[in-house]
Order: structure tokens, then sequence, then C-alpha cells
């Protein structure tokens, strides 16, 4: 009997109570210090010492904190990425790509020393739209999800607002669902195009920036070398107000904290923060900067403590953005969608690949859709660097990090994006958050009684 290899402790998080927490059942429980004591001498095999702690340690059992053995905790994590692989029920999320151009060239971008100039053509376009509509009628999905991506997807404007009336209603003829969000770096939105867009089914725009004025200008930047906050900040104020569906999400280094606290600031100061659908910041993926790879030797802690940060001030400003399935890289909660049967992304040329960081690159592409080849394993999977990751308990969440970026900086598949010291702080931040905030108000009322 021993604790599953998935679940971390967290002790004296009141005083004599201790949290044991399970990422790969998202599950926390609290114990005292008798429990936390004999956690040892189960694990050496000795029986429990009394029937009230038999009594526990049946119930740790029976909600998976406690495991018989290492076959157990195998079975209960192949059984979890299982069920994760069907990412959302009955969707095909699909990031499409109608261009790999973009109007900007910041700074972290892997297009910034080699600008793409691909746009989608007709018979292109209307393939891509056959290949997802037989998709979804040959898995009889009831649900489309659209991701447009780019590039800049609203240099092609055209594209988004034909493949939304399409998709659109041909969802509806099947009696299904058509929704889209839509990652843009918000320089060419407007009012007028958010309105067509959500004609054909609800929809989001995420909006990148990366802190305040000065230091967005810096790295968000025009290839004429002009700054972009200005016109982006105008554009977000201009459709939050018109009550379009609007999220703020940032790129931080991490000696970027201050910046990042004056645009939520002048976010406030502007009269939408309310009226967004929320702020998520991320460290940078930065590609133009060689790292090393390996587990054994990264260090997060920088960037780690500027997140925790950020997440503390986004939320005490009531501003935190809702944690949804299928968001690239903005959640912890569970594998990307690199690893779910049905989410896909679409280039340009009409290559199809299991994750869009590495988008226009042929080889690590899975189908093409003027093709009726059998889909191939995704490169990026194929030798499942993540099983060098050994006992790491945040393995169900995490799956060995951002395949994708990774192979960006050292354009190599064997190896993983270990962000483990980011995790075990913000685990035991929101973990610790989550109990106490619970169990608090559960007394509180208790005694209120």
């Amino acid at each position: 009997m021993q604790l599953s290899r998935f679940v971390v402790s967290y002790k004296d998080v009141r005083p004599g109570e201790h949290v044991l927490y399970s990422v790969l059942e998202d599950r926390y429980v609290g114990v005292d210090d008798l429990t936390l004591r004999a956690l040892p001498r189960w694990e050496r095999g000795d029986e429990p010492a009394s029937d009230d702690e038999r009594e526990v340690q049946e119930a740790l059992l029976d909600d998976g904190f406690l495991v018989r053995g290492r076959a157990d905790d195998d079975a209960h994590v192949r059984a979890y990425l299982d069920k994760a692989a069907d990412g959302m029920p009955g969707t095909l999320l699909v990031t499409l790509m109608p261009t790999l151009q973009c109007n900007l060239a910041c700074n972290y971008c892997f297009q910034k020393d080699h600008p793409a100039f691909t746009k989608m053509s007709r018979p292109t376009e209307d393939a891509t739209l056959e290949w997802v509509l037989r998709l979804v009628d040959e898995r009889r999905l009831k649900a489309i999800k659209v991701h447009y991506f780019g590039g800049e997807p609203t240099t092609r404007k055209d594209f988004c607002l034909r493949s939304a009336e399409v998709l659109s209603a041909a969802m509806k003829a099947r009696g299904g669902k058509f929704e889209w969000t839509m990652t843009t770096n918000g320089v060419l939105l407007d009012v007028a195009f958010a309105r067509k867009m959500e004609s054909f089914g609800p929809g989001t725009f995420k909006i990148t920036l990366d802190g305040d004025k000065e230091t967005h200008d810096k790295e968000r930047i025009y290839r004429d070398g002009r700054g972009s906050f200005d016109v982006i900040f105008e554009n977000v104020v201009a459709l939050a107000k018109a009550g379009c569906k609007v999220r703020i999400g940032g790129n931080f280094y991490p000696d970027q904290a201050a910046s990042f606290e004056r645009l939520l600031d002048r976010i406030e100061q502007s009269g939408v923060a309310r009226l967004l659908d929320g702020v998520r910041f991320k460290p940078v993926v930065d590609t133009q900067h060689q790292e090393s790879g390996s587990c054994t030797n990264c260090s997060y802690k920088g960037e780690t403590q500027t997140l925790v940060q950020l997440n503390r001030s986004v939320e005490k400003r009531k501003m935190a953005a809702p944690v949804l399935q299928g968001e690239l890289l903005e959640s912890m909660l569970g594998p990307c969608e690199l690893h779910w049967k049905n989410s896909y992304t679409i280039d340009p040329e009409g290559n199809v690949y299991k994750c869009p960081a590495v988008a226009g690159m042929p080889d690590l592409a899975v189908a093409q859709v003027a093709s009726s080849a059998t889909e191939k394993i995704a490169p990026l999977v194929e030798l499942r660097p993540w099983e060098q990751c050994g006992d790491c308990p945040y393995l169900p969440v995490c799956v060995g990090g951002c395949l994708g970026g990774q192979f960006l900086k050292t354009r190599r598949r064997d190896q993983v994006a270990c962000k483990k010291e980011m995790f075990e702080k913000s685990f035991r931040e929101t973990v610790v958050h989550r109990y106490l905030a619970e169990f608090t108000e559960e007394k509180e009322w208790t005694e209120a009684a």
C-alpha cells in the first residue's frame, strides 16, 4: 500500500492539517498528523494500527490517493490518457490557417526572420472544408469548433467569413453546432467584421497585449519597426463595448511583471475590464533563443514567480479568464490537443497536423486534405519522449510539455519541454487556495449555524 506517484502532499496548510492532491483525479483531501505519519508504515507493509486508521486507509484507497502497487498506478494513468484523448467529446476541434503571412514581426516569433507569404487557394479551401465535414460524418461528431489562426487570420477575412458560413450551415443541416475562436493580433479587427462572424455562430477573439505600451511596442512591431499597442488597444475597447466576446492574452519574460501590472491598470481605467471574457498571461515560448531541453538543467524559477504574481493580480482584480478545453497552451488540466483524437490543424497548403506550432512544416504533417491516404502517427509523439519523465507526478497533465515549441527550439523530437518547477509552485498555489477557500467557508458556516 503506497501513495500514488501522481499524488503530491502539501504540509501544514493549517497547523496539524495537510493536503493530499491527486493530479490524476484533480481531487484533494485533508489529513491529520496521525495519517501523515502512518503513510510510511503502510508503504512498508505494516497493517493499520487501529480500526480508525484502517477506515482512513480504505477511504484513501477507494479515492485513488493510495494504490496497492505500481501496476495499479500504471493502469490508472493509461485509462486517464485514453479518456483525455477524447478531448472535447463529440467535437471536432480544427485550427484553420488561411495564411502564414503576418502584418507584424514579433521578436519572439519563429517567422520573424523567415517571413511566410503563403495563402490558402480557393481549391484548397474547398478541399479543406470537404475534409472537415467528411471527418464529422465518418466519426459521427455533433459539433465543430474552429480556431482561426495564422499567420494573422484577419488578413484573410474573406476566408474566415466564407468558411464560417459554410460550416455553420452544414452543421445546422446535421442538427449539430458550430463555434469558433480567433487568435489575432487585433490590428485589423473592427466591429462590423466581428458582428458578421458572430452571425454564423458564437465565438471569441483572443487578442495579445504584451505588457504596457512601452514593453509591447518593443516586442510586437510592424516590419518597419513601429509599435502596435495603440491600434490594438483601441480595437479591444471598441469590440468589448460593442458586446463582442474578447479575451486578452499576453506573453511575458520573467522581468516584466511590473509592465503587465500597468497593462492591467490601463484595462481597468478604460472601463472594459468587466466587459472582457477574461485575461490570462503566460511565459514567452521564445523560438529565437536556443535553450537546452534537458529536464536536468532547465530552470524556470523567474518565470514561475512572475506567473504566480500575475495570476494573483488578475484574480484579485476579478479579471481571470475561464479555463476551457481546447485552448492551446493555456490550461494545465490535461494533455494538449496534440494528444487528442479529434483535433487537427490545417495549413494554407492543405497539410494536416496535430500541433499548430509546426504547421507549415510538411515533414511533420499527418494527412493532406486532397489525399485519401491513411492518417499517419504524428511525428512529435512517435518517439513518446514523455516516457523519460519517470515518476514525475505532473505527467498526466503535462505529457512532456509543449513538444511543438520544444521542436521549434531544438529541431529534435526526442526531448520534452520540462517545466516541473513551474508546475510545483503553480499547483501548490492553486490547490491550497482552493482547499482553504472550500473548507474555511464550510467551517465558518457550521460555526454560524
